[in-house]
C-alpha cells in the first residue's frame, strides 16, 4: 500500500487586524486569587510610588504619569503609597481611588484594593493593570 501525497494549496487572503480599544473599566474589585497572593506574599510588585508630602495636584499628576508609564512598560502589579493622613483621614487616601476610577485612568486598571496591614494597610493601594499585549 502506498501513501499518496496530497498537495494542498492555500490562497492568501488580506486580513485586516483591528486593534482592541482600551475601554474604561466599571468593576474594580480584584479576583480572590490575586488577593490571596498579596496576603501570602507570593506576588512580586513591578513598581512602587510614594506620595507622602505631595499636594493633591502634584499627586494626581504623579499618579497619571505613573499608571500610564507602568502600563506602557507592561507592569501589571503596582503599589501606590498614599499614607494614612492625620487621624486616618488623608486627602490622598480618599482621592486616589476616585482618580483610578476616572475615565482617564480606568482604561488601564483591572482593579485595586488596600494592602494588608503587614504591608501598609489603608495607607497603600495595590493596583493591577491591564496587559498591554492584549491591546496591540
Amino acid at each position: 500500500i502506498r501513501k499518496i501525497e496530497k498537495k494542498k494549496e492555500f490562497k492568501s487572503k488580506k486580513v485586516t487586524i483591528i486593534p482592541k480599544i482600551l475601554k474604561p473599566n466599571i468593576n474594580f474589585s480584584l479576583d480572590s486569587k490575586t488577593k490571596k497572593q498579596i496576603n501570602n506574599k507570593n506576588l512580586a510588585f513591578d513598581a512602587i510610588v510614594d506620595l507622602h508630602g505631595k499636594t493633591e495636584v502634584q499627586a494626581y499628576g504623579i499618579i497619571l504619569d505613573f499608571v500610564k508609564n507602568c502600563y506602557l512598560n507592561n507592569y501589571k502589579n503596582i503599589i501606590i503609597i498614599t499614607g494614612k493622613g492625620k487621624n486616618s483621614i488623608g486627602k490622598l487616601k480618599i482621592k486616589t481611588p476616585s482618580w483610578l476610577k476616572s475615565k482617564e485612568l480606568s482604561k488601564f486598571v483591572v482593579g485595586f484594593d488596600t494592602m494588608p496591614n503587614s504591608k501598609g494597610g489603608e495607607g497603600a493601594l495595590f493596583v493591577k493593570l491591564k496587559n498591554i499585549n492584549k491591546y496591540k
